[in-house]
């Protein structure tokens, strides 16, 4: 009895072990190991997980490790071994990481189908000899001015300066300025360009924005933010390290004003206002003085400018010139450019034609603003101009606009009978005119004939122009006085010029406008702005094509 219960006892335990190696085979080993358990903070090593059966790629879920370490794409795989028949399958996950502190931090166990890997411990000591962030990224800012009142601004100069490589740069992404309550808006595009700093070069990225203050009250203005990471390797005992790079932010306070309870008018907030003026007489010389004597039809070009800070372009007001009505005028859309100090510069030019002789006064022009810096109301202004109008050389006057020009007087002559020669005589030269027409038909239709076989296809009718430049061409061209005005403000926008090359346009318009609205006219002019606006227009295209080394995200 003691003999069939040992036998018995034996072969429960064998099949005990047997139903265990089928299940562990069954389920198959599941392992993590590490390249290294021991590293230095931002130090690259690998993590591999393999399971001894096939999984589909997102049965780990790695995410848990991003709390702790900086993980890189995992890399999956699955392979099939076949030994002796034996068939056998693996998974396989291989992740790359790096310790964002020191001290001992943990790798989690894993999970799958009820099968654990052992959690593993990382001894992170600090890199003594990794850089910071502020060796390889930094970022500056500068404020033109931290007290506004509504509707005034102030310029945010931010620079991006990189240390290293840009190439090796990793995930990098450039938070752009912020504030809560104020219009943030760029005014450049960003410029990167390459420069020396204690014989390092460099790589700068440099970009401006506008601050406009819309209500009163106190906001914070953000700088740039920069986030991303750098790989070094082989250089710091050959040990590979991606390095995280965080700029810390500057805050800028900035104190808005509210708008003066007594102040009157159009409200133009500013710490700086030039209002300017030239004026061009027929012949397109400067007027000296503020007296000169024309003649009626005469052109008097007005161009007046104002320069002002810390203010944009759309909250500028417009200038209103209230004109007598012995004049004629023809004004010009404002043109706007943006100075490199950040001043915007508007520009208003207008053309007055005396429509009648004597004396006639243009007004004085002024532009009320509040001194931002002194907290006291101004006033500028640009002086009128008297014209002694004489007649012109026929001594008739211009037609005020919209009104009919005076009818001519109608003078009857009466005839006596003289018979029928002269009803003779006309119906000989009707007789001729008609032979000498038909002659001059067959003519230019044998030439037709003979020309057609030499053009290729008949020239197609004109087409209305696609752009401001080519609306401006056909209005030069067809001696379109305001047409080309329009046509030409337009044009303006599309393009960017130099205070140089507007002083040209200027002239060449002066002339133009003299050339068509004087008693003699001529198409000089025209031919000479057209000459200025092809050359004009090429250059600007030219520069506009200038290839852009940047490859930094803008700020």
């Amino acid at each position: 009895m003691t003999r069939i219960t040992h036998t018995l006892s034996l072969y429960c335990t064998v099949l005990l072990l047997g139903l265990f190696s089928l299940s562990a085979y069954a389920k198959g080993d599941f392992d993590a190991t590490v390249s290294q358990n021991k590293v230095v903070q931002n130090q690259v090593f690998q993590l591999t997980v393999t399971i001894d059966h096939k999984v589909s790629s997102d049965a780990i879920d790695f995410s848990v490790l991003q709390k702790d370490f900086q993980m890189g794409r995992p890399n999956f795989g699955t392979s099939t071994r076949i030994v002796n028949g034996d068939r056998s399958e693996h998974s396989q996950w291989t992740i790359p990481l790096a310790a964002k502190e020191t001290g001992i931090l943990r790798i989690p166990r894993f999970t799958v189908d009820g099968e654990h890997t052992q959690s593993i411990a990382i001894h992170v000591s600090k890199d003594s000899d990794a850089p910071s962030t502020h060796d390889i990224v930094e970022v500056q800012s500068h404020l033109s001015n931290t007290t506004l009142y509504p509707n005034e601004s102030a310029l945010l100069k931010a620079r991006l300066i990189v240390k290293a490589d840009p190439r090796r740069l990793q995930g990098q992404n450039i938070d752009p300025p912020k504030v809560d309550g104020m219009e943030l808006t760029p005014v450049s595009e960003p410029d990167q360009h390459q420069e020396v700093i204690n014989g390092v070069q460099v790589t700068m990225v440099d970009q401006n924005f506008r601050v406009t203050a819309t209500k009163p009250g106190r906001f914070q203005l953000t700088e740039p933010k920069f986030e991303g990471s750098i790989v070094f390797g082989g250089n710091y005992g050959g040990r590979t390290r991606v390095i995280p790079l965080n700029t810390v932010p500057k805050t800028y306070t900035i104190n808005v004003k509210p708008k003066p309870k007594n102040y009157k008018g159009v409200w133009l907030p500013t710490s700086k206002l030039s209002l300017t003026q030239r004026w061009q007489d027929p012949d397109g010389k400067p007027i000296q003085g503020d007296a000169i004597d024309v003649k009626v039809g005469d052109s008097i070009t007005r161009t007046i400018s104002m320069q002002v800070s810390d203010i944009a372009k759309d909250r500028l007001p417009d200038i209103h010139i209230d004109n007598p009505k012995s004049v004629r005028s023809y004004n010009d859309k404002p043109h706007f450019s943006t100075l490199k100090n950040g001043d915007v510069m508007m520009t208003l030019k207008q053309v007055v034609i005396p429509r009648q002789s004597g004396k006639i006064t243009l007004p004085t022009v002024s532009v009320n603003w509040w001194n931002s810096t002194t907290n006291q109301e101004k006033r500028s202004q640009v002086s009128g101009l008297t014209m002694q109008v004489i007649p012109s050389d026929d001594n008739q006057p211009l037609p005020a606009d919209n009104q009919p020009s005076t009818p001519q007087k109608t003078t009857i002559i009466t005839k006596t009978d003289a018979g029928f020669w002269p009803y003779l005589t006309g119906g000989l030269a009707l007789l001729w005119i008609v032979t000498l027409l038909l002659a001059v038909y067959w003519k230019r239709s044998s030439a037709s004939k003979a020309n057609a076989s030499l053009e290729p296809k008949a020239a197609a009718s004109p087409t209305p122009p696609k752009t401001p430049y080519e609306a401006l061409q056909t209005a030069i061209m067809q001696q379109d006085g305001i047409g080309a005005s329009q046509a030409l403000s337009q044009w303006q926008q599309s393009v960017t010029l130099s205070d140089e090359e507007l002083d040209t346009l200027t002239q060449a318009k002066t002339a133009f406008d003299q050339a068509l609205y004087s008693n003699n006219a001529n198409t000089e002019g025209g031919d000479e702005l057209l000459s200025v606006v092809k050359r004009l227009d090429k250059a600007a295209k030219k520069r506009k094509k200038s290839p852009s080394n940047a490859q930094l995200p803008p700020l």
